[in-house]
């Protein structure tokens, strides 16, 4: 009986990590769309994810179209990605790794080193 018991539940743990997975994809999406700062201007259009073994790495990936400067008659197509990492569906981390304007800036060394 014991033994029954133990192989339902090995399906369920494996079927828990993957729900996580999608969860912390979904919710990478969602921050990435509410962190984007330019969304009335130059929308975000997100293309595609990717994410670690159960979701502890997420990385969404999109396009942002700027309007055309004169005197380009087309808008300009910038890349975008963000990072997220979880510990299992808790989002502990939140960085742009493009475009530049939103990535975070390497800290400044010092002149007198």
């Amino acid at each position: 009986m014991k033994l029954r018991l133990l192989l339902l539940f090995i399906p369920l743990a494996y079927l828990a990590g993957c729900t996580s997975y999608y969860k912390n994809v979904e919710a990478c999406k969602d921050k990435a769309r509410a962190e984007y700062p330019d969304a009335a201007s130059a929308p975000l259009r997100i293309t595609g994810s990717g994410a670690s073994y159960h979701g502890s790495r997420v990385v969404v990936h999109g396009t942002i179209q700027n309007p055309p400067k004169p005197p380009a008659t087309k808008p300009v197509m910038v890349t975008a990605a963000a990072e997220c990492t979880f510990r299992e569906t808790s989002m502990t981390g939140f960085q742009w790794l493009v475009p530049a304007k939103l990535a975070p800036k390497p800290p400044a060394e010092d002149a007198d080193e």
